[in-house]
């Protein structure tokens, strides 16, 4: 791995301890690397004085307390000249959508094996950014869908509530919270009537034809892959 000379110090956050293992030993065989070390979560890996020695971070994004994203995502902030790999066993294309957006500047499935693995790393180097072939291939795919891709239609449906009015917005989350349009009704001073127009506006406004799928769009708003098209 004659490129990687430029890392100094790959760290990895990962669970399963024989995975750590395996990979620490595969990436402290190349010249020019030195594995700092690995920890078996997020909140682990925050606490080390260690972590701010590193040049790149391999990451697993089902970790047991702060999930992978959530660790990516923080470590934009205080950490952003830290480069950051997912490398986990999910190709489900929300998780790598979501990756990238946090942040990642790559994402690789552990099917991959050692060379292919060691060539990401290479390429990450000196590009930047790395996809492991499968998710490539994904990605591409999922572009050609266009709107009808399932994370094209997530992003549409989050986006809508921008076009929700605020009070639009309030109804729906205090629907959320009560349960009921009438409970919901109750809280916020207005007729049950008035609440059932709202909702009707609102499930036209997020293409959806229930209250529970409006509610789902609002909890993915605010904690799913599509984030950002939250008001």
């Amino acid at each position: 791995m004659s490129t990687a000379a430029a890392i100094k110090r790959i760290g990895l956050v990962e669970d399963d301890q024989i995975i750590r293992t395996y990979l620490a030993a595969l990436l402290q065989s190349q010249e020019g690397v030195s594995l700092a070390r690995g920890w078996s979560s997020a909140e682990e890996f925050l606490a080390s004085p260690d972590r701010h020695d590193l040049d790149m971070l391999l990451v697993d994004l089902q970790l047991p307390g702060e999930s992978g994203t959530s660790l990516i995502r923080r470590l934009q902030q205080e950490q952003p000249s830290l480069c950051c790999i997912v490398l986990t066993a999910s190709s489900d294309p929300r998780k790598v959508f979501e990756s990238l957006r946090c942040g990642a500047s790559g994402y690789l499935v552990k099917q991959s094996g050692p060379d292919e693995l060691l060539r990401s790393l290479r390429t990450v180097v000196q590009d930047g950014v790395t996809l492991s072939p499968p998710i490539a291939k994904l990605l591409v795919e999922e572009f050609f869908k266009g709107s009808n891709s399932v994370v094209a239609q997530e992003w549409d449906r989050a986006q809508a509530l921008s076009r929700l009015t605020p009070r639009e917005l309030e109804v729906l989350e205090t629907i959320a919270k009560r349960g009921n349009a009438k409970d919901a009704a109750s809280e916020l001073g207005l007729s049950h009537e008035t609440v059932r127009v709202h909702m009707k506006k609102i499930y036209q406004k997020l293409h959806v034809k229930c209250k529970a799928e409006a509610v789902a769009v609002l909890a993915q708003s605010r904690n799913g892959p599509a984030d950002r098209g939250a008001p």
